[in-house]
């Protein structure tokens, strides 16, 4: 049985055309000033990393090397992009409220942000090409610390750090079908977007009212790729057995820096006097790379059960603190699963819901303290797949979890993660047949 086949495409309503346009709108002044909310843990290289898991992966801990059932748009392993048979257009949007807090003080902060717009298109029996756009990577930090100048410790220097910006990336992915159950991808990600890092110092003891303050601007433009691989054996019965896996082809990205000295005063805004120490200096950003494993077990248009596996290599990657240890490996183990009670029920709408759910465990390479104690990621996920028209489906995914802990790593990030996303899909571009 095929899952995509139990349905009867038509082509495109003016209503759904009218959402999607509606959507686009609304979402197209996040795409070029995207935020994310205040993160001590973005200080390594061009800044966190986004998972690039769409809103259905998200719901089961961010599996994906393996698994796909065709009609959502797989973003983690580009081979299995050949199992859609449909044209596919994913819009999402998601919320955070976040609770940091260190030995000293509590930050609650709450935003939100768009989180990708993905248009899958079937070129042939065998091969499927899909183009994106999401954010790839955010900085948003700012800390201090003070340093006592003598015993008594009435003169101090006070350290601020602060970091801003992102990187946002254009994605063209390609998967094909080699034979009945093989799947070989490429996916090219063009890179683009700006990192602001000040370290900025002022001292206390003859009463100034200004600041010194180092600035580095990187600028980023460049290609990244990431191979992709898939196999399913059919075991009995609609029954399947999948594997997957994916592999960064590469761990450097080119760039632009600028970096100047600037006198300020305390507010940060007015600009004193500035020396520019580097005139946009050509610059190569070492990245992390990544190999991903999937295991999983489907039974067609019922249920999926797996477990995936990432290996990132950070040793490379700079960050920025002034430290000469060479960052860990992470490692993450993420489960999940869906269930359809029955996709074909025509009485009842919650038998033809996807329901979702999963967990993932990340060590992570984030030092806070320096003392070779790495923060690790726990969440608990799950959401649920309701039917509108055809496919068209609308996605809510809840993310609940920890980061860090402060007895282990002085800093910890307690998250709650609402994701909204809307998947059309249909037969756009294919006229429609009169016996």
């Amino acid at each position: 049985m095929n899952f995509i086949s139990l349905y009867k495409p038509s082509l495109l309503s003016k209503t759904s055309r009218s959402l999607i346009l509606v959507f686009l709108l609304s979402i197209s002044p996040m795409v070029w000033a995207q935020t994310i909310l205040n993160s001590p843990y973005s200080y390594l290289g061009m800044g966190e990393i986004q998972t690039g898991d769409n809103v259905t992966q998200m719901m089961m801990g961010g599996i994906g090397v393996s698994n796909s059932n065709g009609i959502y748009t797989n973003t983690v392993n580009p081979a299995l992009l050949a199992r859609n048979r449909y044209t596919n257009l994913e819009v999402g949007v998601n919320t955070e409220y976040k609770t940091l807090q260190d030995y000293r003080q509590q930050q609650k902060v709450f935003g939100g942000n768009y989180q990708s717009l993905n248009l899958t298109l079937p070129i042939s029996n065998r091969w499927t090409m899909s183009v994106g756009i999401r954010p790839h990577s955010a900085v948003e930090y700012e800390t201090r610390s003070y340093r006592r100048l003598n015993l008594l410790g009435v003169d101090s220097l006070i350290y601020s750090y602060k970091g801003s910006g992102g990187v946002s990336k254009v994605t063209i992915s390609n998967g094909v079908r080699i034979s009945k159950e093989l799947y070989l991808g490429l996916q090219m990600d063009y890179l683009f977007g700006q990192v602001n890092r000040n370290v900025a110092t002022q001292n206390m003891s003859d009463g100034q009212y200004y600041k010194v303050q180092l600035e580095d601007l990187t600028s980023y433009s460049d290609f990244q790729f990431k191979a992709g691989f898939a196999y399913r054996a059919n075991l009995k019965n609609d029954l399947f057995l999948n594997m997957g896996a994916t592999l960064d082809l590469n761990s450097s990205l080119n760039a632009n820096q600028v970096k100047r000295f600037a006198t300020m005063d305390l507010s940060g805004i007015t600009v004193i006097n500035a020396d520019t120490l580097e005139k946009s200096a050509a610059f190569t950003q070492q990245i992390p790379v990544a190999k991903r494993f999937g295991l999983s077990v489907e039974k067609l248009a019922k249920w999926m059960v797996g477990v995936d596996y990432t290996y990132t290599d950070w040793s490379k990657v700079n960050n920025n603190l002034g430290r000469s240890s060479t960052l860990p490996a992470s490692h993450k183990v993420a489960i999940g699963g869906e269930y359809t009670p029955d996709i074909e029920s025509i009485s009842n709408y919650f038998k033809r819901t996807t329901y979702r759910v999963g967990a993932s465990y990340e060590k992570t390479p984030y030092d806070f303290l320096g003392n070779g104690s790495y923060a690790v990621d726990n969440n608990l996920s799950f959401g649920v797949a309701l039917p509108l028209r055809n496919l068209s489906l609308l996605n809510i995914a809840y993310q609940v979890g920890r980061r860090g802990l402060i007895t282990d790593n002085g800093m910890e990030e307690q998250y709650h993660r609402l994701t909204l996303g809307l998947t059309f899909s249909d037969l756009w571009f294919q006229k429609q047949k009169i016996n």
